[in-house]
């Protein structure tokens, strides 16, 4: 058996700047469209794919660099966020055999900016949402999942499956 995990997650904007420290990032979950179908003299019905919904990112902050935050935070202008982790397999006695890069790149505009909460003898959390517009996850060099709302760009697991729509539309 296999133990594996994902750890850590440093924050970076515009693809190399270090932004700030987070307590908790949420990745977009994809979720995937269906319509319903109803044949004409059919059984049943049945659901086919029609796209994915909106996707959103959460990051809840314990500081930030505040120059960086008026681009970061700007509602008009798309910004590049890249999550840094780690992902560890594990031997049989529980060593660390292995460690790989896991990167997430995000483009997205903020949809809220929250100052925060404080409480006396802790550190303040600030917590942002973002409306996410293309995600791409790499692990150890090679790319999972690709999206890209406005390109028209679909890949899972290496396999581009919007190409022939592209090629259809003329895109």
């Amino acid at each position: 058996m296999r133990l594996e995990e994902i750890r850590e997650g440093v924050v970076y904007i515009n693809g190399a700047t270090y932004f700030g420290m987070t307590e908790e990032v949420k990745l977009p979950e994809i979720q995937f469209r269906t319509t319903e179908r109803k044949p004409t003299g059919g059984l049943g019905s049945l659901e086919l794919p029609a796209g994915i919904d909106k996707m959103e990112a959460e990051i809840t902050w314990k500081s930030y660099d505040r120059q960086l935050a008026a681009t970061a935070f700007n509602p008009r202008r798309a910004t590049v966020v890249q999550v840094r982790s780690v992902k560890r397999t594990f031997d049989a006695g529980g060593g660390v055999e292995r460690e790989v890069s896991v990167v997430t790149h995000l483009t997205v505009l903020p949809k809220s900016v929250g100052l925060g909460s404080h409480k006396g003898g802790e550190a303040a959390e600030l917590s942002s949402k973002f409306v996410v517009h293309a995600v791409k996850q790499v692990v150890d060099g090679e790319t999972l999942v690709e999206i890209d709302v406005i390109n028209q760009v679909f890949k899972m697991g290496g396999e581009d499956l919007l190409s022939t729509l592209r090629q259809i539309l003329g895109v």
